[in-house]
């Protein structure tokens, strides 16, 4: 089967595209074949509902040129689901996003989890954001790893941050959380380091798409049509622009 990720996050050139790619395979069955895209029409990094708001026109996009060039599935390298409502009405095949996958994984796992963000203002958003996919009542905490998004990989090496998600997730488990989720497509790759040095499960949002798009294929299932009805075929058009906050 072939599985289109898309990354929301432009900017993006093809070796670190390649190396996600690579990442991802080493949890896909050996007849899985992953290619990752990110856009080239948007200039965005996701780090607010703001980037969310903007990215989703060309996610919307690059998801129906993926189904028309026949990819069994679409997956949203991203913890913020950009434009994930949207994907599913106008394709056919499963769309899916690393939040809803993650989370539905947490509440199989255990009866509390906690989301690792990436700096602390992201905090209050990704806990209405959890709330609202109806998770409420499993959430314990969001706590940060202290790293915006484009610092991750270049503020420290793994081994640091491996550290930092590892304190961060501790604080977690003694808010009562029996589960931990990397809240960041960012940290992908480091779950079981960190589960290792905390000793509660840690959700990998990354590593959880590739499964839950390949148990979907195989199964041959797809979100309903009665939940995500594909809007009338006129056209749908928007003019590219900047928004440019920097006199705030």
């Amino acid at each position: 089967m072939r599985i289109k990720f898309i990354n929301p996050d432009s900017g993006l050139d093809r070796q670190q595209l390649v190396a996600r790619e690579a990442l991802l395979l080493t949890t896909a069955r050996p007849d899985t074949q992953i290619s990752m895209i990110c856009p080239q029409c948007t200039e965005v990094c996701i780090d607010s509902d703001l980037d969310v708001a903007v990215a989703a026109p060309e996610i919307v996009q690059l998801a129906l040129d993926a189904q028309q060039e026949g990819y069994d599935a679409v997956a949203l390298y991203c913890f913020s689901d950009p434009g994930l409502a949207a994907c599913r009405e106008v394709l056919s095949i499963p769309v899916l996003g690393g939040a809803q996958c993650s989370l539905a994984l947490a509440t199989q796992l255990g009866y509390h989890f906690s989301v690792l963000t990436t700096d602390e203002r992201r905090i209050p958003p990704k806990e209405a954001f959890i709330r609202a996919l109806g998770y409420g009542s499993f959430l314990t905490s969001v706590r940060s790893a202290q790293h915006g998004p484009d610092q991750i990989r270049t503020a420290t090496g793994d081994d640091q941050l491996i550290a930092q998600l590892a304190e961060a997730a501790k604080k977690c488990a003694a808010d009562g959380a029996d589960t931990v989720i990397l809240g960041c497509l960012s940290f992908a790759g480091l779950a079981p380091q960190v589960s290792a040095l905390v000793g509660i499960p840690v959700i990998d949002p990354a590593m959880v798409l590739v499964n839950t798009a390949e148990m979907l294929v195989a199964q041959s299932l797809s979100h309903s049509k009665r939940a995500y009805p594909t809007p009338p075929r006129s056209p749908r058009c928007w003019k590219a622009g900047k928004i440019d906050l920097s006199a705030q």
